[in-house]
């Protein structure tokens, strides 16, 4: 694993690449960006998987919204 921490663009040699928007809102709330950080390769996928699999734009906002706000209470199931 890389000593570094992985936001955003380019290729993660450690898991799926975070979405840019999910990387930003993360920054602004220290209890989700704390949960996030806590969870398995995994359930990061999940989270990720589950704005990915978003239809629109619009969607995948309210999903990267939601995401946050579920990490913010703590909880990691997506």
């Amino acid at each position: 694993m890389s000593d570094h921490i992985f936001i955003g663009l380019g290729r993660n040699p450690d898991g799926p690449d975070l979405p840019e928007g999910l990387g930003m809102r993360l920054m602004q709330d220290q209890k989700a960006m704390e949960t996030f950080g806590s969870m398995s390769k995994e359930q990061k996928a999940a989270v990720i998987g589950y704005i990915r699999g978003a239809h629109s734009g619009e969607e995948a906002e309210n999903r990267m919204a939601d995401a946050v706000s579920q990490m913010s209470d703590g909880r990691v199931q997506f």
